[in-house]
């Protein structure tokens, strides 16, 4: 197995000093950028997206497939395996979890607090970039819910009976591997932050976008590393979540003083990084 999976902790680290150094760069500018938004609607929609992503989890028994629906792979699904599957894979699924659930969601909510303090904004301005974060983040989940279900992926760990134990019985996720929710979480908080940085003209801008778009890469490849998913189920997740931390804050909430928002007319690119891709505007 690669020596990669034996210094888990060094990455940990790592990914923990870039968000330390997303969360000290505050943006140096007098006034920033407003957005346009609706407490009623923005808030709606993202309490009623989150309401459907949890409790599709809550009752994951219900609607997850009981056998699979694409039970097969492919060469690049397997090779992307061979080479990236840790000798440890719980070890890695644990510390995607920590990134993904944890650092990178405490590096945003960060960052867009003391972003809107040091341009000058109240308190009250950083919980708005926040809320448009998390609907962008929700609704990107909630399609991901959906799409697994119809899907019904068999996992990699399930397809090679890579398991801890030796009597597993079946459980309701081994079937749920097409997107893959992590990798579609933190693409569209890290790209989300990062639009929102840049609508609202902060330096930082690009500090959170591409510091996020790194841990993300690499909560992506431990998935892999985890076995929890295939190289193609991190790539789409990766692009979905992309797209939908760039275009939700831009087609909904532009600037309010009716300037087209940076990126508004550009074309869309997928751009390849050494673990993972982002979609590039």
């Amino acid at each position: 197995m690669p020596a990669a999976s034996r210094t888990p902790a060094r990455r940990l680290v790592a990914a923990a000093l870039i968000l330390t150094g997303l969360t000290a760069a505050a943006p140096a500018r007098a006034e920033r950028d407003p957005l346009r938004y609706d407490l009623t609607v923005d808030l709606s929609l993202t309490l009623g997206a989150a309401a459907f992503w949890g409790g599709s989890e809550v009752l994951k028994s219900h609607f997850a497939p009981v056998t699979c629906r694409i039970c097969g792979t492919n060469a690049l699904d397997a090779g992307a395996r061979d080479r990236l599957l840790w000798s440890n894979p719980e070890r890695a699924r644990t510390i995607s979890d920590a990134l993904a659930f944890g650092l990178l969601p405490a590096g945003v909510l960060a960052h867009s607090l003391l972003a809107a303090r040091a341009g000058g904004d109240s308190w009250k301005e950083g919980m708005v970039d926040l809320l448009v974060i998390a609907e962008a983040a929700t609704l990107a989940g909630s399609l991901g819910q959906v799409v697994k279900f119809a899907a019904g992926r068999q996992r990699p760990f399930v397809h090679y009976g890579n398991y801890p134990e030796a009597n597993r019985a079946p459980d309701p996720d081994d079937n749920l591997s097409f997107w893959s929710g992590h990798t579609s979480l933190a693409f569209s908080l890290a790209v989300g932050a990062g639009t929102v940085a840049y609508l609202r003209g902060d330096e930082s801008a690009p500090w959170i976008l591409w510091g996020g778009v790194a841990v993300a890469s690499a909560i992506g490849w431990l998935r892999i590393a985890g076995d929890k998913h295939w190289i193609t189920d991190v790539l789409t997740g990766a692009a979905i979540g992309s797209l939908a931390g760039w275009a939700l804050p831009t087609w909904l909430h532009r600037r309010a003083d009716g300037a087209a928002p940076p990126g508004a007319g550009a074309r869309l690119a997928v751009a390849p990084l050494p673990l993972g891709i982002v979609v590039v505007f």
